[in-house]
């Protein structure tokens, strides 16, 4: 199996380098469709790269370019690597491109710092982050005719459940940026400080939350799917959820010390993750 691409080996390896969840997921891919994933995984990286922009002036210039970018590949005139990739390889109508929009919906509620009054809040950003590119991977991997609601709404299920996974590892770098992902509502129900979490402290009351972030992703990262045509079909996207339900346990098991280090799987926890979840028949 192999993970090559038409696209520059540097933005493919800045999306998914080696050795990745989004590497495996991509060695998982059908070699028709692994173009096309390849391209979605680069603009979700540029997008949230522009975001991250130490400043705010350029990150603002970046996202506003990659908003013409969508209109652009909407109407055929797309410029970008990845978009021109995207383009030749996609499945659909092109109004369906218009989707990449939420995606940076996303990077400007993250490049403003915004909090989240509660966990419908969060998850309303988790939908938009992380459910718009799995729906959006899912509709590369289904045929035409078997895309519909359900299989949509179980591809923005994994995507909100792999958002909120890479939240709960990422506690310590979106500390650091000003990122604060922690509903309001439940800092003060178990009387979290944001300065101790600045610190990299996280108390019993930060464990709490971080439990049940865990409990909400494990439980989206498992949606039912509708049929077994769809199970096989969307076996990347299945692949990278059980790489991030696996990594939540790994969390876990790690009493949720996110707070001074970021907890990741080991190098051969990921291969052999990934490879028994693409064998895995659907039950």
């Amino acid at each position: 199996m192999s993970t090559e691409s038409t696209l520059d080996a540097s933005l493919v390896n800045r999306a998914a380098p080696p050795g990745s969840m989004r590497y495996f997921a991509l060695l998982y891919t059908p070699e028709d469709r692994r173009d096309a994933l390849t391209a979605l995984f680069v603009i979700d990286a540029e997008i949230r790269e522009a975001a991250d922009s130490a400043n705010h002036e350029v990150a603002h210039t970046r996202l506003r370019w990659w908003r013409d970018e969508v209109d652009r590949l909407v109407n055929a005139g797309a410029q970008h690597p990845a978009t021109q990739a995207l383009e030749r390889h996609h499945r659909g109508s092109r109004e369906s491109f218009a989707k990449l929009h939420e995606l940076l919906v996303a990077a400007d509620m993250d490049l403003a710092r915004m909090t989240y009054a509660n966990a419908s809040e969060l998850r309303a950003y988790l939908a938009r982050s992380g459910g718009t590119l799995a729906e959006l991977i899912a509709a590369e991997l289904a045929s035409p005719d078997t895309s519909n609601d359900a299989v949509r709404s179980a591809a923005n299920a994994i995507g909100i459940g792999i958002r909120q996974a890479e939240i709960v590892r990422d506690v310590r770098q979106d500390v650091h940026d000003g990122r604060l992902y922690f509903p309001l509502e439940e800092l003060d129900e178990h009387a979290v400080q944001t300065e101790q979490l600045s610190k990299g402290e996280i108390n019993a009351g930060a464990k709490r939350i971080l439990a049940r972030m865990k409990q909400d992703a494990q439980a989206a990262l498992a949606p039912r799917l509708p049929d077994d045509g769809t199970h096989e079909a969307l076996r990347p996207l299945r692949v990278l959820a059980a790489l991030h339900g696996r990594l939540l346990e790994r969390i876990a098991a790690r009493h949720y010390e996110v707070g001074k280090e970021r907890i990741e799987l080991g190098p051969l926890e990921k291969p052999w993750t990934a490879w028994r979840e693409a064998r895995r028949s659907r039950s």
